[in-house]
């Protein structure tokens, strides 16, 4: 029985450990709830607790959570590590520090292989039980109709993940080995691999479906996943399938609705605030609580941007830091001294010369609910997973990759202008698609949607810089040593990746390959090379 993907015991499994109850303010831990798995198949009102399990495990992972795989928010971070404009110190270890050093750490043999395997079936899994049952079962349609369309949307975006770090991009890719397409709780535990054109098609068809299904729901809470999120991520999938067109339209329906970017206040606010203080660009945010907390494992405690006034050790701010992330030297040069984004400054009253000669910034900065008291578990930020900005850069590579460079400019423009960038002037080309990345890299850092997901689908390198004396701010040697072309002894040591370089990318579990008997070896990703 295939040991990792097992979804005929899971009903059962997903009540005793991990049902959760109340869909109307947040997500919280709910008790035991003793029910038969008849009754949960056959009712609408049990069946939309999977979906609050689902959810869970959406947003935190709660079962193998931890930093760069705690699910949604993790992946912030593990896709941004994994480019060029982070930096991160080794300080306590961790998921955070292989993503960011390309070691062998993505290997079938190594743990992490399996981390993002496992947290985007489990999902899937519980979508499945939803979408299997959820039309036969008792309950009001219109409801019913909802439970199943955010189930096909958390399907589609977990496939959406999963397709991205196992295999190369679709451009490239199309008729390669893909992942494996779970689409009924039913399906056999021995099933082979779809391509990658296959699974993008699944893709689609989940969230052009579920898209459908919810244009009548409009739920409050902006955890609960809606028509437009639904959207949101069409237009992020048809950029990477180079559906122009298709992205194009799908990010316009977001963004004119989320138009209003955010002020220069707003965004030097800490980025924690994103549903209290109710900013009409942010389209999708979750929040953690007290009883969905991870501790000590969001971004907020990772990067160390806090106060100097504060001091410079992990438990001196308002929340244990761990004094991990900075950003890289080439990164804070991107930027104009009077544009609103960011404040950068360096850590100077730190004695380790690892970290007082690199460059903290403030995106990322949390207090705790309290305003900034010392409360060192108080990691409660809410955390944006989708805003009008992305969608406006979205339109404007869209554009300007459909031909209407004019459209192109005028949109790229709106943005450097609420930003108080000078506007670019390149009217086309290659010119006018570069200033555009530069702006996803400078506008949309750590909210994983640009680092090496970016790269991988531009078919650019990764260029990473090491830390010299004349540029101090560069990478640290451990982002640097697995990289091709290092020497450490040159005057300015560079490493680069090939964007089609499975090192990227995770190779399949080991466990998976044992425990599935329609797969082996040779389906496997090899651990780099392109």
């Amino acid at each position: 029985m295939k040991r990792l993907l097992k979804n005929k015991t899971f009903i059962t499994w997903v009540f005793i450990a991990t049902v959760m109850t109340g869909c109307n303010d947040e997500l919280t831990t709910g008790s035991f709830v003793n029910v038969s798995d008849t009754d949960v198949l056959e009712n609408a009102s049990q069946l939309d607790k999977v979906l609050t399990s689902a959810y869970k495990q959406l947003y935190f992972n709660t079962d193998k959570g931890d930093r760069v795989y705690a699910g949604l928010p993790g992946f912030q971070m593990y896709v941004d590590a994994g480019g060029s404009d982070i930096i991160s110190h080794t300080n306590m270890g961790g998921d955070q520090v292989t993503a960011y050093q390309y070691s062998n750490s993505k290997t079938q043999a190594d743990g992490n292989a399996s981390k993002i395997w496992s947290m985007c079936y489990n999902v899937i899994n519980r979508t499945n039980i939803i979408l299997t049952n959820i039309d036969a079962a008792a309950g009001d349609d219109t409801k019913k109709k909802h439970i199943k369309g955010q189930a096909l949307a958390m399907r589609g975006i977990q496939y959406f993940h999963l397709i991205q770090n196992y295999q190369q991009t679709y451009a490239i890719a199309k008729n390669k080995r893909g992942v494996i397409l779970r689409t009924s709780s039913g399906d056999e535990a021995n099933k082979g691999f779809s391509t990658v054109e296959e699974v993008y098609g699944q893709i689609v068809s989940d969230l052009t479906t579920a898209k459908s299904l919810l244009t009548d729901y409009h739920p409050t809470d902006l955890w609960l996943i809606n028509s437009e999120i639904c959207s949101g991520i069409l237009a992020r999938v048809y950029l990477v399938m180079q559906n122009w067109e298709g992205a194009y339209n799908e990010a316009k329906i977001v963004y004119d609705n989320h138009s209003q970017l955010m002020t220069r206040e707003q965004y030097r606010s800490g980025f924690d605030d994103m549903i209290s203080g109710n900013y009409p660009e942010v389209v999708w945010a979750m929040k953690y609580t007290a009883n969905n907390n991870l501790g000590g494992g969001t971004q907020f405690n990772f990067w160390y941007n806090q106060d100097e006034s504060y001091g410079e050790g992990y438990a001196d701010g308002p929340i244990y830091s761990f004094l991990d992330y900075f950003v890289d030297e080439q990164f804070v040069k991107l930027f104009e001294e009077k544009e609103d984004r960011y404040q950068f400054w360096k850590r100077t009253r730190n004695v380790n010369t690892e970290i007082n000669t690199k460059w903290a910034f403030d995106k990322y900065k949390h207090y705790g609910e309290d305003g900034g008291s010392v409360v060192q578990s108080a990691t409660r930020p809410e955390v944006c997973l989708m805003r009008g900005a992305e969608m406006l850069l979205i339109m404007a590579e869209a554009a300007a990759r459909k031909g209407d460079s004019g459209e192109a400019l005028t949109l790229l423009n709106r943005l450097q202008v609420a930003r108080n960038a000078t506007p670019t002037t390149n009217g086309s080309g290659d010119a006018l698609l570069e200033d555009i990345y530069v702006e996803r890299r400078k506008e949309l850092i750590c909210e994983g949607q640009s680092g090496f997901y970016d790269l991988v689908r531009l078919q650019k390198r990764l260029v990473r810089y090491g830390e010299t004396a004349a540029n101090p701010a560069g990478h640290y040697v451990w982002g640097m040593q697995y990289l091709n072309g290092y020497n450490a002894s040159d005057p300015q040591p560079v490493g680069i990746l090939e964007s089609n370089d499975y090192r990227f990318f995770c190779q399949i579990p080991q466990m998976e390959i044992l425990n599935n008997d329609a797969i082996s070896e040779a389906d496997q990703n090899p651990w780099s090379g392109q």
